[in-house]
């Protein structure tokens, strides 16, 4: 299959209209995909056929239109990055612990295990590493990449600091570094759609996460030429940012990408926020369909945020 071609220069979206396109895109996604998370993509086509409106329903009983935690989370990082101007680890952490405080439906169980150890008393430069090990097992589920765009946004002309607080905000809930990479290869991605050179900046990217992270570059490769039968909307972050950057890749509209996701069933709500982020930033805002916005609950809140983040990184 070969990657879909970028819109002529003409026709490509202004900067800030991009950075409300990666952000109403994360929630979009997230809204459209919640009702068939958990579903199979057979059981997905047999209820709807093709998935491609704000339904409702699903396991958690969403309203159309209405998000899970990756927005709320996404929110709440975004909000604390417009609040301080910088990242600040106790500011996002107490943010987030407010958020579970008031008993969100989605809750990963990475997240809601860390949620409890700070509630016990666990430090916060702690609670990660705690929930790994209480766990038993890998860490590397995709419950940081799905909020991590506002970085992207906050720090666009900082690249440096950029793949500092990546990592440090991953590692917030999510020990593995492998989740921590996953971050920040899409925050990278994102600047690169922003820029408007997303296909020709995604080789340089997998090269220069090579040395640290490896599984990572070799999963953003693997998504250049991948075979669709090879895509998953899986909870592990591997299969999460290849299936995203996948999607994005090779359809040409930002509703091409979102159905391709939401359509595989399984984690899609998640993995449809990650595509969703990456292929509003890619089309910007305007290319986002009416009738997916104008039923999207948070809509104002996350227009404004993100605009505020463009100010923050005089976008």
């Amino acid at each position: 299959m070969t990657l879909a071609p970028q819109a002529p220069a003409s026709r490509r979206p202004a900067p800030r209209d991009r950075f409300r396109g990666a952000l109403l895109g994360l929630a979009v996604g997230d809204a459209l995909g919640a009702p068939a998370e958990f579903l199979t993509e057979l059981e997905v086509r047999d209820r709807w056929g093709v998935l491609d409106e704000m339904v409702g329903g699903g396991c958690h009983d969403v309203a159309p239109g209405e998000v899970t935690d990756a927005t709320e989370m996404m929110l709440a990082l975004a909000d604390s990055l417009v609040a301080l101007g910088e990242f600040d680890p106790q500011d996002v952490v107490d943010r987030y612990r407010a958020w579970f405080a008031a008993g969100p439906s989605d809750v990963s169980l990475t997240t809601r295990t860390v949620m409890l150890a700070l509630a016990a008393g666990t430090p916060w430069d702690l609670a990660a590493r705690r929930a790994y090990e209480v766990l038993g097992f890998p860490t590397a589920g995709n419950g940081s990449v799905m909020r991590c765009a506002p970085l992207a946004l906050r720090f666009f002309n900082d690249p440096d600091t950029r793949r500092r607080v990546s990592l440090r905000e991953s590692r917030l809930t999510h020990y593995d570094s492998l989740a921590g990479w996953s971050c920040v290869a899409l925050n990278e991605l994102l600047v690169a759609a922003m820029a408007g050179n997303l296909s020709e900046s995604l080789p340089a990217i997998a090269a220069s996460l090579e040395d640290q992270g490896p599984l990572v570059a070799s999963a953003l490769r693997d998504a250049v030429g991948a075979d669709p039968v090879e895509i998953h909307a899986a909870a592990f972050v591997l299969d999460s940012l290849r299936a995203a950057v996948w999607a994005v890749l090779h359809t040409t509209t930002f509703e091409s990408a979102l159905v391709e996701i939401v359509n595989r069933g399984g984690d899609c709500d998640t993995v449809g926020a990650v595509a969703g982020a990456l292929a509003g930033a890619r089309y910007g805002a305007a290319a986002i369909p009416a009738r997916w916005l104008e039923p999207l609950l948070v809509r104002e809140r996350v227009t404004a945020v993100a605009d505020d983040l463009a100010d923050r990184a005089d976008a």
